[in-house]
């Protein structure tokens, strides 16, 4: 495909992104009660089409309009969303699996933070609003997480976390970020306005710290690894994490507890540690792959 918007500027490059995200979503739409017409699809239950709109809107409504403005500004676009392998795959993919790992706790702190969140007394009415918006998401995610199949385990893997942890890399991280960033050559700002961007998106303002925070982890293993599969990486362990813990313990106590853990001053510390492992994995990695690159210029200089 010609790259007829190569000369465009990053502003108009973003609002051809979103545009694209507009025309997907409203295909991916027509495509998802198109299919549920066929009776051995639509007639089954309402998990499949849950599953089945998901699918079209992961591939139709994220990943294609990233695809096609990438194509459409730059002559290869697999090589410009970062999606071709490069070296030390095996270190960065270790590097994003210590990432979750380290940050977990203090996501899970945030997450129950943000839960308890009240707004002022005028604003009671918005807060039932924003209440019931979050009951009808929780509610599908419990849906989907109820099925105590093999298959539907598989399932749940490859479409809520596979096919999302790609789509949305694709979009936000392979395109949005990078177009932000040739707008601010700062990577850090390009890196919060990705992830505000991305938590705003979501329509869960009781999900949005947590939210923030993975986009911020996400964008930062996307601007210090330069590919996007170690944050996609990242993004499937982080939802297949959360579904095979339903699948195994969904029903035990200590998994009722743990999602209702209060928030106290332990909780707190623990995020803060947590806050802080991270922070120093990410300063580590970076100081070691500016050695790394300085210990190559000598060495060809040599």
């Amino acid at each position: 495909m010609r790259p007829v918007l190569s000369s465009f500027t990053p502003g108009y490059k973003i609002a051809y992104l979103f545009l694209f995200l507009l025309i997907g979503v409203i295909t991916a739409g027509i495509l998802t009660n198109l299919i549920l017409m066929i009776p051995a699809v639509g007639s089954r239950n309402e998990v499949n089409a849950i599953y089945v709109g998901s699918v079209m809107q992961s591939v139709v409504g994220t990943a294609l309009p990233a695809f096609l403005i990438a194509a459409l500004t730059h002559t290869s676009p697999a090589g410009y969303l970062k999606m071709t392998g490069n070296s030390q795959m095996g270190r960065k993919m270790v590097f994003a699996v210590l990432a979750f790992l380290f940050s977990y706790c203090l996501a899970s702190f945030l997450s129950q933070w943000n839960k308890g969140f009240v707004l002022p007394a005028p604003m009671r009415g918005v807060e039932q609003v924003l209440r019931s918006m979050e009951d009808a998401a929780l509610a599908t995610t419990d849906l989907l997480l109820s099925g105590k199949t093999i298959g539907s385990l598989i399932l749940n893997l490859v479409i809520v976390a596979g096919f999302a942890a790609v789509s949305e890399e694709m979009f936000f991280r392979g395109a949005l970020q990078q177009f932000i960033q040739e707008k601010f050559p700062d990577g850090h700002a390009a890196v919060w306005i990705t992830a505000l961007v991305f938590s705003l998106v979501h329509f869960q303002f009781y999900g949005f710290l947590p939210r923030l925070l993975l986009g911020a982890l996400l964008g930062y293993l996307f601007l210090y690894t330069q590919n996007l599969w170690i944050p996609i990486l990242f993004h499937f362990i982080n939802n297949a994490f959360i579904i095979v813990l339903h699948y195994f313990w969904g029903n035990t106590s200590w998994m009722r507890e743990i999602e209702e853990m209060p928030v106290n001053g332990w909780f707190a510390l623990a995020a803060a540690a947590s806050a802080l492992c991270t922070i120093l994995l990410f300063w580590v990695y970076r100081r070691k792959r500016r050695l790394g690159d300085w210990e190559k210029w000598i060495t060809k200089s040599e």
